[in-house]
């Protein structure tokens, strides 16, 4: 994945934690940061996956619907 998919606040963290010059403590702030950001990701995408059972249901629903309304004309 290239850096330009990667806003600057999470590029300026990522380059913190690779940069030896930088004290270990900060370091570690930039570490847990972006393992906070990747956590609340994670939630996000598991909060909004799309449940595949409840897209069929939805589709079938529609089928019904149109076959009940092309039936009565």
């Amino acid at each position: 994945m290239s850096k330009d998919k990667f806003g600057a606040y999470v590029q300026r963290l990522m380059t913190t934690v690779l940069d030896k010059e930088q004290e270990e403590f900060v370091r570690d702030l930039a570490w847990n940061e972006l393992n906070r950001i990747n956590a609340d990701i994670q939630s996000f995408l598991h909060k909004n996956e799309k449940d595949e059972s409840e897209e069929i249901e939805k589709t079938e629903k529609q089928l019904l619907t149109e076959d009940k309304n092309n039936g009565n004309n």
